[in-house]
């Protein structure tokens, strides 16, 4: 399976919700979100951000862990634990950075340990501050 994406970054680092925003903070009032990670082949992966990039072969299914980010509100028991598809991204390898065929196919996962700064195959595809 062969398609490009594409996407745009407007900061430096972007944390990709996965959906879970509630209220909390000062009296219940605000916002709240987990960010994206997911856990694929025994690594975790942290939501980098979006990025041009080529999809590579499926790899196989992917965890999003389950978001419980509501503040103890006992009406909403948060997002719970998914599965989905796991992608290389063309010219990365997969210990490195992966995509996952969710809401956000355009995203650039960071395995954790990749290092402190990201790999030149890692910068190529990100798109930070276009």
């Amino acid at each position: 399976m062969k398609r490009l994406v594409r996407g745009a970054v407007g900061v430096a680092v972007v944390t990709v919700l996965a959906g879970c925003t509630v209220g909390g903070g000062d009296g219940g009032e605000g916002a709240a979100s987990c960010a994206y990670i997911a856990l694929y082949d025994g690594r975790r992966y942290f939501g980098y951000g979006a990025g041009d990039f080529e999809l590579g072969e499926r790899l196989g299914t992917a965890v999003l862990p389950s978001c419980d980010d509501t503040g103890g509100y006992p009406d909403d028991p948060g997002v719970p634990e998914r599965r989905v598809p796991a992608y290389a991204i063309k010219g990365i390898d997969p210990t490195v950075a992966i995509t996952t065929g969710t809401d956000s196919p355009d995203t650039v996962l960071v395995a954790d340990g990749a290092g402190e700064t990201l790999p030149p195959e890692v910068r190529e595809v990100v798109r930070v501050g276009e």
